[in-house]
């Protein structure tokens, strides 16, 4: 209660605080010299009872605008709390003063008042008055046990109000703890103290709050419940000792006996009834219970060891198999298990059907049943992913992978089914026990690292588990682990490239991370990024591009116009978080324009996207793009070139830009395909109204190039590497481009 109190008062100063931000904010308060402003806090001085006074005095401490009528202006410029609103742009207070204006003593308060036209200035302050009467009128309105006290002092410790009115000032010898009066009352006590900038205590709310009389009801209430409750119980238990005796005893006996022998798994012979015909009934419910577990455990062996759909073991079985061969198994005796993956399975299910899949995977297993004749046990372990354990002579390292190459080779064959022939591949890895992982966990782990690696080098392939993957999967979630710390340490930056049209102007930026790590230096991009997005903190990452990207924008529109642009590169999750999100991203896009005579205005923001993100999409990324077009976002494709897009992909998504991939870029003049790809690339842009980018111009010949063939934009280190944004507000563009 007594910290309740205290906060009665921080909040007091808090919403005067607000207040007084919101009134300055104002335009009519922003020339404090005016009519206007006269007439304004006149008029809304008399709504707030809080404030006996409100006044708006300008930056040289003349009161003309005042709340209450003044004869002449005022000078305040002495008032040290108006001073230091105004100088050092923050909220102030005077403590304990006599207003001049009021000739009452009161608690002042200020804040600083800026330019309509410039943020930068203070053209005065906002100030607003407390009488110490009304102070004393909110300590007294405290509701507060009975004998309770509270005082306001003033910045020499002496009492200005009190509650009870006219109570004497008692300091306590301690706070937050229990102490007694010279009354006799014993109290607990809290303070609160208002300081100013320079420390110095200008205000101090004190609060002791009577507890003998509080403490002792609750003693009573205490001991009037306890008591009851312990009757209470005591009866009970006289209850439930016959009851027990009774009805419960004898025949709970006999159900404990069965019980125990059906978690025994023992056969449950019919018993004699007991008398209690809730307990016979219990007693032929277990025997019904005995005998359907008996039917339910044989059912559940059967399925817990065999795949339902091919007729071989699944995981469970072979988890329990080779925990059971390896506790067996001395060191000397090598185990291996081949782990294999079909590669691209899910598309014969999404374009046959999963009828089709259900017999690919059905053929699989017998071939691998066929194929290795030797093998302790053959498991599917789910969805495509069949396991393979082998053990003795078979676990020769050189045996394993021409085994491997064999099975790759019989799942290769084309699979005949009633849609017509299928033709699959297996990325295939392999474990070695003891070599590589001394048990289960170690080992499935192992083959598991092998053939992600597999699927990594190109598929179709079997690899064997070495040292070295698993040090870049540690390397990797390290990498993971540093990413969750990079935002929060602010050590990612952005550098901005900037890129030049036709006739040699700066009209684009694009924004770029960096990460420089404390102690592993800096580290690119390529090596974050994909990390980034299999962990999914791309989300944070990407929202902090963003949100930098717009705090560059206005100072570099300052420099460079209001049409310049930055673009932000956008992933694919990022786009997919889009739409379950409810369009967080496209919220942070936007960027208002204002430009005159353009009522719709370029955004601030482009967004680019790969090409290979392009030829993946789905209905989400189909929705985000659109969004993103209604909007006014403008899209740029970047790497046009290393995949595989269509034009129609490029029309039915309305691209705005298309970036040539730096790698033909750079063989302009030295590869004539390269020149006729960059000008086929530009020309079947501009049919379809699709302005080009050119990344990684590096020479003069390859702008003249370029430029030559249409090209609408340049971008390279023939310009600019990417720089800072202090670098960017400086940077001139200094090549002469020929048009």
């Amino acid at each position: 209660m007594s910290n309740q109190a205290v906060e009665n008062h921080k909040r007091l100063m808090t919403s005067t605080e607000r207040f007084l931000a919101l009134l300055a904010a104002l335009p009519q308060v922003k020339k404090p010299d005016s009519e206007t402003c006269q007439r304004f806090i006149s008029g809304i001085a008399p709504l707030y009872e809080r404030y006996v006074n409100i006044g708006i005095p300008n930056k040289a401490g003349i009161l003309t605008c005042n709340g209450t009528p003044l004869a002449s202006p005022l000078d305040l410029s002495d008032r040290a709390y108006i001073h230091n609103a105004i100088t050092q742009d923050r909220f102030t207070s005077s403590g304990v003063h006599r207003d001049r204006t009021l000739g009452i003593l009161t608690v002042n308060f200020a804040y600083p008042v800026h330019s309509l036209t410039n943020p930068k200035n203070i053209v005065g302050a906002a100030v607003a008055v407390i009488s110490l009467d009304w102070w004393s009128v909110l300590l007294n309105s405290n509701q507060l046990p009975k004998n309770s006290i509270a005082y306001i002092l003033d910045n020499h410790g002496n009492s200005i109000a009190s509650y009870p009115r006219n109570t004497v000032f008692d300091a306590p010898k301690s706070f937050n703890a229990v102490v007694r009066g010279n009354d006799g009352i014993r109290r607990v006590f809290v303070q609160h103290q208002v300081k100013g900038w320079d420390g110095q205590v200008l205000l101090t709310f004190m609060t002791g709050i009577a507890v003998d009389e509080p403490l002792s009801m609750i003693d009573k209430r205490y001991t009037f419940i306890v008591s009851i409750f312990s009757i209470l119980v005591i009866l009970m238990l006289i209850f439930l000792r016959l009851f027990f005796l009774n009805t419960i005893s004898k025949p709970l006996y006999k159900l404990s006996y069965l019980a125990t022998r059906l978690g025994q798994n023992k056969h449950i012979y019919a018993a004699l009834p007991t008398g209690v015909k809730e307990m016979d009934d219990l007693q032929d419910s277990f025997l019904d219970m005995a005998d359907r577990k008996e039917q339910a455990e044989k059912k559940i062996v059967r399925q817990a060891q065999t795949d339902s759909l091919t007729g071989i073991s699944n995981r469970d079985a072979f988890n329990q198999i080779l925990s059971e061969t390896l506790m067996s198994n001395p060191h000397d005796q090598k185990i291996g298990i081949i782990l294999l993956d079909l590669d691209n399975f899910k598309e014969v299910n999404d374009t046959r059907g999963h009828e089709a899949g259900d017999c690919v995977l059905k053929v699989v297993a017998s071939r691998l049943s066929k194929h290795v004749p030797s093998a302790q046990l053959i498991s599917r372990l789910g969805g495509d992913e069949f396991i393979i354990l082998l053990r003795d002579e078979d676990c020769n390292e050189s045996r394993v992978l021409v085994l491997c190459e064999d099975i790759r080779e019989a799942l290769k064959e084309p699979y005949t089914i009633s849609q017509g022939d299928i033709t699959l591949t297996a990325s295939i890895g392999v474990a070695l026990y003891p070599d590589d992982g001394d048990n289960m966990r170690e080992l499935m782990g192992a083959a598991d690292q092998a053939m992600y690696s597999a699927k990594q080098n190109g598929r179709d392939t079997a690899r064997r588990f070495s040292w070295d993957l698993k040090d870049a999967l540690v390397k990797k979630m390290e990498l993971i682990q540093d990413l969750r710390k990079a935002i929060l340490n602010q050590e990612f930056y952005l550098l901005f490239q900037p890129i030049i049209n036709k006739y040699g102007a700066v009209i684009k930026f694009e924004a770029l991370i960096r990460w420089q790590h404390p102690e592993k230096g800096m580290i690119p991009p390529d090596q974050f990024i994909q990390a980034a997005e299999k962990s999914g903190q791309i989300v944070d990452i990407g929202h902090w591009v963003v949100q930098e990207a717009k705090r560059a924008l206005a100072p570099i529109r300052e420099v460079y116009g209001e049409e310049v642009q930055i673009s932000v590169n956008v992933s694919p999750i990022q786009l997919s978080k889009q739409q379950s999100e409810e369009g967080l991203l496209l919220a942070e896009l936007l960027c208002k324009q204002e430009i005159e005579g353009d009522k719709k205005g370029l955004n601030g923001l482009v967004v680019e996207i790969t090409e290979h993100l392009l030829m993946n999409s789905d209905e989400s990324t189909r929705k985000a793009l659109l969004a993103f077009r209604e909007e006014g976002i403008q899209v740029a494709l970047d790497d046009f070139g290393t995949g595989y897009s269509s034009l129609a992909y490029i029309m039915n998504y309305d691209i705005d830009y298309l970036k040539i991939d730096i790698k033909f870029v750079r063989k302009l003049g030295e590869d004539l395909a390269s020149q006729t790809l960059c000008e086929a690339i530009i020309s079947m842009a501009h049919a379809l109204g699709v302005s080009v980018i050119a990344e990684g111009v590096e020479t003069q010949q390859q702008a003249d190039l370029l430029l030559g063939y249409g090209c609408d934009y340049l971008q390279g280190y023939y310009f600019s590497k990417p720089i800072p944004l202090d670098q960017v507000l400086v940077y001139q563009q200094d090549k002469i481009l020929s048009v």
